[in-house]
């Protein structure tokens, strides 16, 4: 079994933060998380595959998602889109996907 984790700080500047994660030839996505810098930052994120065509959304959370046990079939590029922060804040993201 491989895992392929990538791990990203992104800051969202005017409302918007984006990350494209590795080129996955086939697999499973196992964890998502995205962490704001204040556990007070409220905001939304999804993920879109290498088309943009958005596969999986997050509604509003505040200072944290991390999603485990996670089986969603991806192949090739990923991008966590993060949206709405209130205020504007810096991320850590990390995606784990399973081959």
């Amino acid at each position: 079994m491989t895992v392929y984790e990538h791990r990203q700080t992104v800051t969202a500047a005017a409302g918007a933060a984006s990350a494209i994660g590795l080129n996955i030839p086939g697999g499973l996505i196992r964890q998502v998380v995205i962490r704001a810098n204040t556990d007070t930052t409220v905001f939304r994120a999804n993920l879109t595959d290498a088309s943009g065509l958005r596969f999986h959304d997050y509604g509003y959370h505040t200072g944290e998602i991390n999603e485990k046990n996670m089986a969603l079939a991806i192949a090739g590029s990923l991008a966590i889109n993060i949206t709405n922060p209130s205020p504007n804040d810096t991320f850590s993201l990390k995606i784990s996907v399973q081959e």
